[in-house]
């Protein structure tokens, strides 16, 4: 039986839009577990579906809390140094299991409905910085010309609906999310990525305010350690500020205008500032 005093939190987004960094923000708290993507997980693998009842979701959360999967807790990246180690946690003083994923968006549209409770955190960030990202790290297929799955993705989507890699996600997604922030405030909360970089502290009190889960010297902490130094590793969450805009150097200026033009005029502008 897990001791969750709430619904689950969602941490959604993009591939390589910060989500596993805001993941051990959240972890760093004695009041929240995180789990990475349960239903891609060998474990609980598709377990969940859209037409899954409540029922369905209790059993999974509760096996969720309690699993030593080093998929679903990322323990086997903690082990590399790439994500941190934190002290135990009381299951008694757990008051939300934090769902990360960048799959399954429509699985967890349902989860809101499921649990009245539940919130979602939607992190963006600017999307050539997050396409850059991923054309940098090996989610990229080997013989992949970025030139001409950037818009699509469809290089890198082999495993059905559930994958979002290309512009044309990003665009769908955030433009998704950004109206049902609109709508469901209390509920939806959009996260700019360049921002939680640039001022992390204050970005991660209105995060845990939203979370409805109480800051702590040990949040502080960690958010200020994870920017002291930096890990090369593209799944390392230890970065100065200076990540935010390395992509910059090096994305091809034809496709950036590219992008502009694509948002010019339209909500989904601001995100490019």
């Amino acid at each position: 039986m897990n001791h969750l005093q709430t619904a689950p939190l969602f941490l959604l987004g993009m591939p390589r839009s910060g989500t596993t960094w805001l993941s051990q923000i959240l972890e760093s708290s004695p009041h929240c577990v995180v789990r990475l993507s349960p239903n891609y997980s060998h474990a609980l693998k598709n377990r969940l579906t859209t037409s899954s009842t409540a029922a369905d979701w209790a059993a999974v959360v509760e096996e969720t809390v309690a699993t030593h999967d080093e998929f679903m807790t990322q323990n086997w990246r903690r082990k590399s140094g790439e994500l941190p180690l934190f002290p135990s946690k009381s299951v008694h003083d757990l008051k939300r299991l934090v769902l990360k994923d960048t799959r399954f968006h429509d699985l967890y549209l349902e989860g809101m409905t499921v649990f009245p409770a539940a919130r979602t955190v939607y992190i963006v960030r600017h999307p050539a910085a997050a396409l850059w990202s991923w054309r940098s790290c090996k989610e990229f297929p080997e013989g992949a010309d970025f030139r001409r799955e950037w818009r699509t993705g469809e290089c890198r989507k082999r495993e059905g609906p559930s994958e979002y890699w290309g512009f044309d996600d990003w665009k769908s997604l955030t433009q998704l999310y950004c109206e049902l922030a609109s709508r469901h405030p209390h509920r939806y909360l959009i996260v700019r990525y360049e921002n939680f970089v640039s001022q992390a502290l204050r970005e991660a009190e209105q995060l845990f305010q939203f979370a409805e889960v109480p800051m702590s010297p040990a949040i502080e902490e960690f958010v200020r350690y994870s920017q002291s130094l930096h890990d090369e590793r593209p799944y390392a969450v230890f970065k100065r500020p200076t990540v935010r805009d390395a992509w910059k150097r090096d994305f091809p200026a034809d496709i950036l205008a590219e992008i502009e033009r694509d948002l010019a005029g339209t909500p989904l502008e601001a995100f490019l500032r």
